[in-house]
């Protein structure tokens, strides 16, 4: 019983996922399997797209801003198919998204979010711990326009993930445990940062 438990235990299965994900930072095809990863996990993937834009960004250096790029343009592509499926399909789709992807809380906190600023919360959604694929979906339902979602989005998934790959470029792989201990933070110090000089651009201008 207790085997069958673990073997079917959340925790475990999510760490199986994680570990088959990060094998194909390994593999010759690891650029196409990053484009799909970042399309994916835009949508419904439960694997984040950063620690495998690492993994195939501290082998080759040089390479790190380029694959930050390509991450950023098939995410904000995976990310118009979630808005698509919020927008036609969710109330067929929620309850497999609720009792598997995310949370209810968290996709009605960024609902609420959407009716104060649609292209604010878009844009946010690369500096802060709630997923991605929780604004896609929202998005959709929302019913929000087509050109600041994807202007946001655009932005966002390019800021968040030239971040990784400009410290990898300059510091090597030396930085990525410092990048994987501390990105939260250091992603949400930007937005706010962006925030705050942009209010500070308004106030002068």
């Amino acid at each position: 019983m207790l085997a069958v438990v673990r073997k079917y235990n959340p925790n475990i299965l999510f760490r199986k996922l994680y570990d088959w994900v990060m094998n194909w930072a390994e593999n010759e095809k690891s650029i196409h399997f990053l484009c799909l990863l970042a399309s994916c996990e835009s949508v419904f993937f439960p694997i984040p797209v950063d620690p495998f834009l690492m993994a195939v960004s501290t082998a080759k250096p040089k390479k790190a801003i380029g694959y930050a790029l390509l991450a950023s343009i098939f995410s904000v592509l995976g990310g118009g198919l979630g808005y698509f499926l919020g927008h036609l399909f969710w109330e067929g789709s929620q309850d497999f998204f609720f009792n598997y992807i995310f949370s209810p809380e968290k996709f009605q906190l960024v609902l609420n979010k959407f009716q104060e600023n649609a292209f604010w919360t878009i844009f946010m959604a690369g500096f802060t711990p709630i997923p991605f694929k929780v604004f896609t979906l929202a998005a959709g339902v929302a019913h929000i326009a087509l050109i600041p979602f994807f202007l946001g989005s655009l932005i966002s998934r390019t800021l968040r993930f030239c971040i990784e790959g400009g410290l990898i470029y300059f510091y090597g792989p030396k930085i990525r445990a410092f990048i994987e201990l501390y990105f939260e933070r250091i992603t949400m110090a930007i937005g706010a940062i962006i925030v705050v000089a942009i209010i500070i651009y308004k106030l002068i201008g």
